[in-house]
This record gives C-alpha cells, structure tokens and sequence, in this order.
C-alpha cells in the first residue's frame, strides 16, 4: 500500500507540471512577427563584444557576454531586443539573477508561426516594462552585475519552452527546451513575413518570492563537503547558503503574467 507522505509530493510536482504546460498559455497580447533576429549587445552583429562562457546542457543555459578588453569595460552599455516581440517579464527577480527581462517573440518560418523567448539578466538598468511591445534593436536595459554579485556580463537565454522564465527546473534543460542563442539569431538574420499582428500566448510561468526565494544551483549543482576547518566568515556563507536551500524547499510559488502590475 503506498503511503500518503509518498503520494502528496508527487501531487504537488503534477500541479506543477500542469502550470508550466505550453497549452495552458492563454493569448492575451497581440504583437508582431519578427523580420530578422540580432545578437542583444553592439547590435546587429555583436562587434566589440565575445562570448565568454557558452551554452552547456545541464549546467549553464545560456551565453555570456562581455566587451572587448575585460568585462568592466561592459558596465551599463545597452542591451538590445533580437527582434520584435512583447515584454512578457520585466523587474528585479533578485536571488542569482538581479534585473531580468524576457521578451516573448513569434516568427514565420516554413510557413508556420513559432515562438520563444529571450531572456537578458542581471542587468543594471531596465527600461522597459511589462506588457510593452518593442522593436528589433530597441534598448532593454544596461549590461549589470546583479548588484555587484559577478563582473559585468549579460546573460542570455533563448527558451523553446514558453514555461520556463527565470526558473530553469522547469524545463529539461537541454536543446529541447532551449535553444543555442547565438546560433539561433544567426540563423534567421532576416525572415520573410515581419511585421504582422498575430496572437502572442500570454506569460504563465513560475517566480521566485521575497518570503519563499530559492536557491538556483541547487538544481545542477551537488553540495561538496569540505575538508578544511572554516573560518568564521566562510562558516557565515554557509549559513547563509543552508538558509537559502532551507527556503528553496517551499512550494510557495508567485505565478507572472505579464498582464500584472
């Protein structure tokens, strides 16, 4: 006989699921097709800019970019959209992202209308906001650090999945649910069919709250014990990492729309 303590988990990880299923976004938005995609920094080709870290599939999601000389040179320059699309998510997330925006985009490709949606994090500066609807080029934002938590770089992402957002257990982590970003722009520079009106599916993912944050590692990374005696600064840190791992276990969850205030 199976235990109900077995049985509730697994009712909370299928509500779940159901939530971050494509079929239950609603199309709430009109917005218009892409004509031509562009990589998000020094646009239309990224020139004083590189890669530093890439896309790796289980561990880091997305690209890293940084400017020509060392990354502080990067501080606050612009962020870029790679296309038209609505703002599906536009504020401060905290924990290991800081500022993030993720643009919703839909295409025209073999005759069929796609969409994914990229996501540009820790940035300094937003200066758009949810619901907008932008332009291929137009500014973002600022290049951060997620206040002062790593050198200047922007992270980007480009999700197949629509339910992913911020929150990266929510897909497979892997070129099923996301795309290889700069690979993706560069293959469809310019498309046919830009500019058309067509229903955007509305935003229906998880987020992180100030009382119930989680920890993001957690999900690629396990914990190593150490074998050297902490400091007393070190043993903070790790208090403070058992407390973020503590609050990760809630199911407590805040679902976006970008509809929200």
């Amino acid at each position: 006989m199976v235990k109900i303590s077995l049985i509730l988990p697994l009712l909370v990880l299928l509500t779940l699921s159901l939530t971050l299923a494509p079929c239950d976004c609603i199309a709430q938005a009109i917005s218009k097709t892409a004509d031509g995609f562009d990589l998000p920094v020094s646009p239309p080709m990224g020139a004083g800019f590189y890669k530093s870290r890439g896309f790796r599939s289980g561990g880091h999601l997305g690209e890293d970019w940084v400017t020509d000389g060392g990354s502080a040179k990067g501080f606050r320059q612009p962020v870029h959209a790679i296309a038209n699309g609505v703002v599906v998510l536009a504020r401060d997330i905290h924990v290991a992202w800081g500022n993030v925006v993720i643009i919703r985009h839909a295409w025209i490709e073999n005759r069929q209308i796609h969409f994914a949606d990229s996501l540009y994090a820790h940035l300094d500066k937003i200066n758009v906001r949810e619901g907008q609807q932008v332009g291929k080029g137009q500014q973002l934002g600022t290049i951060g650090t997620n206040h002062g938590m790593y050198p200047p770089h922007l992270h980007f992402e480009i999700h197949k999945d629509l339910g992913i957002g911020v929150n990266h257990a929510a897909g497979t982590r892997d070129l099923r649910s996301y795309w290889l970003p700069s690979d993706f722009v560069l293959a469809r520079r310019h498309l046919a069919g830009g500019g058309r009106n067509v229903p955007t599916p509305a935003a229906n993912f998880l987020l992180p709250t100030t009382e119930h944050p989680w920890y993001l590692g957690r999900f690629w990374h396990s914990p190593k014990k150490s074998t050297h005696p902490k400091s007393s600064k070190s043993s903070a840190s790790h208090r403070s990492s058992s407390t973020s791992q503590k609050h990760s276990s809630s199911n407590k969850w805040k679902v976006n729309r970008y509809t929200d205030p």
